[in-house]
């Protein structure tokens, strides 16, 4: 039998469709409550109108003059302010709200392993059956479990995560009466080790969208973040071509954040790198990690390689299956590149 190769024509659909994710304001006592309420209105007795519980976050202009910072500048001009003013965008909690809500909604498409495109029968036909395969061992549990915890230690907050008072997790599952509730605390971002009953039920609901083949599953994620009055937030940044000002990521006029960095939060699952690896990365081709300037996974060990050893039945340690079907999940273009 000939050697199964990499196609030059190669995509997988993503199975993870994230919203962008909204941020609120409130209080810490209110995190139970929905974004608005209906309440009598004083001054007309019996009538009832909608009282906002949970505001949208707007993005202000913030204009400071800053000082010299650039490396390489001479002496004289060190203590001099900086002529081009600092015209930058921000976000802050009103100084009456102590708590930042951040939502939004993940859908999981099945039919996981099937390429979206690919010129290759034999390809298509082996790394479909092996995915099929996988999705009835036990990592596929391991793989859920994952991204479940990454939605309930809330590393999809990012900054907003950092040095907060409490995190508290309210996940809602589509079909499902009752919400799932997780203090981010309890769990590591460093690890997975931690379990409980909701953990599993949100691993089994998100196994469910990713073995089925024509179903979904429907995730509304609900974050809140007590970090005290009037405190700063972290919308994304937008990329601003050939300008200094920082411009933050809106949606109609409310602080949010981009739904490919949520995603790259949820799928971050990857440990099995390195034998000796202290903290998960996102799934990527090459385990490239652009804030620390690395790829964990430069040959060898890289998607390509494993992936070609997978579909030609070489012997590929579970874990190492997890990580292909985690890019799979992933979605993208894998095909081979030119000479």
């Amino acid at each position: 039998m000939s050697k199964i190769t990499l196609p030059n024509m190669l995509a997988f659909e993503r199975k993870f469709e994230t919203s962008d994710a909204l941020m609120f304001s409130g209080g810490w006592s209110d995190k139970e409550k929905p974004n608005t309420i209906e309440q009598a209105v004083e001054k007309d007795k019996g009538e009832k109108e909608d009282a906002v519980i949970w505001q949208p976050i707007k993005i202000i202009p913030r204009l400071n003059r800053s000082t010299q910072s650039a490396h390489g500048i001479n002496d004289a001009n060190k203590i001099k302010p900086n002529p081009v003013a600092a015209s930058n965008d921000d976000a802050n909690l009103p100084s009456e709200h102590d708590t930042l809500k951040v939502s939004f909604t993940l859908r999981i498409i099945g039919n996981l392993g099937l390429p979206f495109s690919c010129n290759q029968p034999d390809f298509e036909t082996a790394i479909t059956q092996k995915v099929n395969e996988f999705k009835q061992s036990a990592m596929i549990d391991e793989l859920a479990k994952r991204y479940a915890y990454n939605i309930a230690n809330g590393r999809f907050l990012w900054r907003n995560r950092v040095g907060a008072e409490e995190i508290t997790i309210v996940v809602n599952i589509k079909g499902q009466d009752n919400a799932l509730t997780f203090n981010a605390y309890d769990y590591s971002l460093n690890n997975f080790e931690h379990n409980n009953g909701d953990l599993q039920i949100l691993s089994e609901a998100i196994k469910r969208g990713l073995i089925e083949d024509d179903n979904y599953v429907l995730i509304s994620v609900d974050a809140f973040v007590k970090l005290g009055n009037g405190q700063h937030v972290f919308p994304s940044q937008e990329m601003n071509m050939n300008e200094k000002r920082k411009v933050l990521f809106k949606i109609k006029d409310q602080a949010a954040m981009h739904n490919v960095k949520i995603g790259n939060a949820l799928r971050t699952v990857d440990n099995w790198y390195s034998d000796d690896a202290e903290f998960p990365i996102a799934a990527e081709p090459y385990g490239a990690v652009t804030q620390r300037g690395q790829a964990y996974r430069k040959s060898k060990n890289d998607l390509y390689s494993l992936m070609v050893d997978w579909v030609n039945d070489k012997d590929i340690e579970p874990e190492q299956q997890a990580y292909v079907v985690s890019n799979l999940i992933r979605g993208g273009v894998f095909s081979k590149g030119g000479s």
